[in-house]
């Protein structure tokens, strides 16, 4: 039976910043989110920017930076969000993870530094993609704009080469959520869930730290 937990319920670790510390205030640190375009214009975006942490102490360990689209009464799964197709996991930039140490995620193991997670979602099944690019733009098919403008998928092959792999991943059922949410699920003290909800759908990517903690 699909786990109907809400979110907002889940036992957490989560820091949620403001749209000024998650556009990074000038922060330049490795932990920065990066996002394209005027600070004006990303404020006005219709899918908000957001970030959520994963800190011991002062420590930040992992830090998740993605844009929040709202559903506004349109189908999403199989609909906004075609099935069979590479999702950015969001909107604008595609959902980046930063690791400030070893660590593994879906399974992979990864070093310290930040990769781009992108989802194949289906009716019945879902594959996350972990890739070590990060600055493309998070287009992942051909689009034309409410103007006609042109804009071409993102996900070239140069960024394709640079996927760590593809495997399949939990979803569960959960109330409607009108806004993707996303939080990290604290398992125990090296161990976490990353938790996506949009629409009725979950997906949950596995996450274990593997630092030494003070």
């Amino acid at each position: 039976m699909p786990s109907r937990r809400p979110l907002a319920q889940s036992w957490i670790l989560l820091s949620i910043l403001s749209l000024a510390a998650a556009c990074g205030s000038g922060d330049q640190s490795p932990m920065a989110c990066r996002m394209d375009g005027p600070r004006e214009g990303i404020a006005q975006r219709p899918s908000p920017f957001d970030s959520i942490m994963i800190s011991t102490g002062s420590a930040v360990r992992a830090k998740l930076c993605f844009s929040r689209p709202f559903a506004r009464g349109r189908a999403v799964m199989g609909g906004l969000v075609p099935f069979d197709t590479l999702w950015r996991t969001g909107a604008n930039e595609p959902t980046i993870i930063h690791f400030s140490e070893p660590a593994e995620i879906a399974g992979f193991s990864v070093e310290p530094g930040e990769y781009s997670i992108y989802t194949v979602p289906s009716a019945d099944e879902w594959r996350v993609v972990i890739n070590a690019s990060t600055d493309q733009w998070g287009l992942t098919q051909d689009a034309y704009g409410a103007e006609g403008n042109f804009f071409p998928n993102a996900y070239t092959d140069d960024v394709r080469a640079q996927e760590l792999g593809r495997t399949p991943v939990e979803i569960e059922e959960v109330p409607v959520t009108d806004q993707l949410t996303a939080i990290f699920d604290r398992v125990d003290d090296s161990r976490y869930r990353l938790l996506i909800d949009w629409e009725t759908t979950r997906i949950v990517v596995p996450l274990r730290l593997l630092g030494t903690q003070p």
